[in-house]
């Protein structure tokens, strides 16, 4: 099998017309159709139905998708890690939560790399459980999360806690605070168990978001209160541009490093870790 198949199996499912496809990929009617007939042959499955109105997927069609994507998935992984920058000697690819890299995860870069000079290093940004997949698929080398889910394959270690305080466009208190001008930040689902449990009177907010530095850009247009990681609060603060909410209480957001539990002796991810944790209590 080869992986233009692939390639011409996701574009089908996604413009469902063989002539579409093959006006998409560059290549003729036929040879669409002979890369879904030789696919057919090689999952022993019929993977399309076709008909005047297109082609759709059959069952089988629907259940080989996300295999598909998975093997296309690896297939551009592994000629991303074999077709290294010249000189370069090994890559290391990390994922984190997008609040931590200014906070986090840019000094962790700088010090990857000068301490490993000829490992290409990739950096992403995601959500807990897309990392977590990563992880297991071994297209990601270490992930720093919010949200641990346990799996035989990994190993999950806690980072340190990160801080949240609330913040206004105003001064206020506590007290003073409306459901209406509040923004529920809703980063983790231990975040908002955690809010609700401090404070019930605002867990219903008509507006929530995901991401804490989200709600900067909402506050400074309308106005209103929110939590932020307290080094990015404060450095608000300290410009003038919010107010702390001083009798609100903190949060903590745990916070995890994850890798393949078969490479904790790998020299570069232990030395990395041993890195993350002294920078995450710098």
């Amino acid at each position: 099998m080869k992986i233009e198949f692939l390639d011409t199996f996701a574009d089908l499912v996604e413009t469902r017309n063989f002539n579409r496809t093959a006006e998409r990929l560059c290549v003729t009617q036929s040879t669409v159709s002979m890369r879904i007939r030789s696919l057919e042959e090689a999952v022993g499955a019929q993977l399309f139905i076709r008909g005047r109105s297109g082609a759709e997927l059959t069952a089988e069609g629907r259940r080989f998708e996300s295999y598909a994507t998975n093997l296309r998935l690896c297939w551009n992984q592994a000629r991303q890690d074999i077709s290294m920058p010249r000189d370069y000697q090994g890559r290391l690819r990390i994922a984190t939560q997008v609040s931590l890299w200014q906070r986090l995860i840019s000094k962790w870069v700088f010090w990857l790399r000068q301490e490993f000079p000829k490992t290409a290093i990739h950096v992403e940004a995601d959500y807990s459980k897309t990392m977590i997949d990563e992880l297991s698929f071994g297209n990601l080398d270490i992930a720093v999360i919010y949200t641990p889910q346990y799996r035989p394959e990994l190993e999950i270690q806690h980072l340190f806690n990160e801080r949240f305080v609330m913040v206004s466009s105003q001064p206020q208190s506590l007290a003073e605070v409306s459901v209406e001008s509040y923004v529920l930040v809703a980063i983790s689902p231990h975040f908002v168990a955690r809010h609700g449990e401090l404070l019930p009177q605002l867990q219903l907010a008509p507006v929530s978001m995901g991401l804490g530095v989200m709600s900067v850009e909402y506050l400074r247009g309308r106005g209103g209160v929110a939590y932020l990681p307290a080094d990015l609060a404060q450095s608000y603060i300290e410009q003038g541009e919010f107010f702390p909410v001083a009798d609100a209480p903190q949060i903590e957001q745990p916070v995890f490093v994850s890798f393949l539990s078969k490479n904790r002796h790998r020299p570069q991810i232990s030395k990395a870790i041993k890195a993350l944790r002294l920078i995450a209590l710098d």
